[in-house]
């Protein structure tokens, strides 16, 4: 059978979650065609659904290996490590993806989570470990800062969001989140704006969101994608989520907007 035969085979199964049907062909494309490594990551892909982590690591090691220059083959390394829990060794392999395609957010976003959960695993928790990232040149020198009581555990008060560190949005459909809603129930000063793939410069950033009422701050991380713009008054924070959600802004595809969970209030 022909590759592209082959590869829309597997494909059906997959969409039937047949998982082992679909092992039965990439296992013959494998044998077919050993020099194909999208056959590999998608028989590792089936594996791990299957939660059958160890098949799934080998062939995850197999690409990294013989494959050393395929993006994917290191991200489904790292998401197999990461879900079982060593989360070091995934920190790596979500870097060598970046480091092969920095535009991947995907890699970004497990790479913050990955750091996230080998911190919350030493005992501190996620409010620690995201501000000791953010402030952080790496993971063991945001190790350092926890053990040496940089970052108390939150205590309830209210702070402004250019000491806080990306927001981890994990929507459910369906679901209302009060984070997002442009009425701004929690009365929030400041928004926090993702999907910023492209640089802005900080005259413009302010021009954009000062149309929506008085900026009193703005922290841009263009590494980590996002953008944190500080309101003097709940009203600009809520304007520009109303006006901008979803938008393209600067070159910016379809940016995200959301309160933090953590941000100044209004008085």
């Amino acid at each position: 059978m022909i590759m592209e035969a082959l590869g829309h085979k597997g494909y059906q199964k997959s969409i039937l979650r047949d998982w082992a049907g679909a092992i039965s062909v990439w296992d013959e494309a494998i044998k077919s065609y050993p020099k194909e490594r999208k056959f590999y990551n998608n028989r590792s892909r089936c594996y791990f659904l299957m939660n059958d982590y160890k098949r799934a690591l080998a062939d995850a090691e197999y690409m990294t290996s013989h494959f050393p220059d395929y993006a994917r083959g290191h991200f489904r390394h790292g998401e197999i490590l990461a879900s079982m829990g060593k989360f070091r060794e995934a920190e790596r392999c979500f870097r060598r993806v970046i480091e092969l395609d920095n535009a991947c957010l995907d890699a970004v976003n497990e790479l913050n989570e990955v750091q996230i959960q080998y911190l919350c695993s030493l005992g501190f928790t996620r409010y620690q470990a995201g501000n000791a990232i953010s402030m952080a040149k790496d993971l063991d020198e945001a190790k350092k800062l926890l053990r040496e009581g940089a970052f108390p555990e939150d205590d309830g008060e209210v702070y402004e969001s250019d000491e806080d560190t990306s927001v981890q949005v994990h929507p459910v459909p369906g679901h209302y989140d009060p984070l997002e809603d442009p009425d701004n129930p929690k009365k929030c000063c400041s928004i926090w704006v993702g999907n910023m793939k492209e640089k802005v410069s900080d005259d413009d950033l302010k021009k954009i969101f000062s149309k929506y009422g008085k900026v009193k701050s703005i922290k841009a991380d263009f590494s980590k994608f996002f953008v944190f713009v500080n309101y003097v008054d709940p009203e600009g924070a809520s304007k520009a989520m109303r006006q901008l959600q979803g938008l393209d802004l600067a070159g910016n595809k379809g940016i995200k907007i959301r309160y933090p969970d953590r941000a100044m209030t209004g008085k």
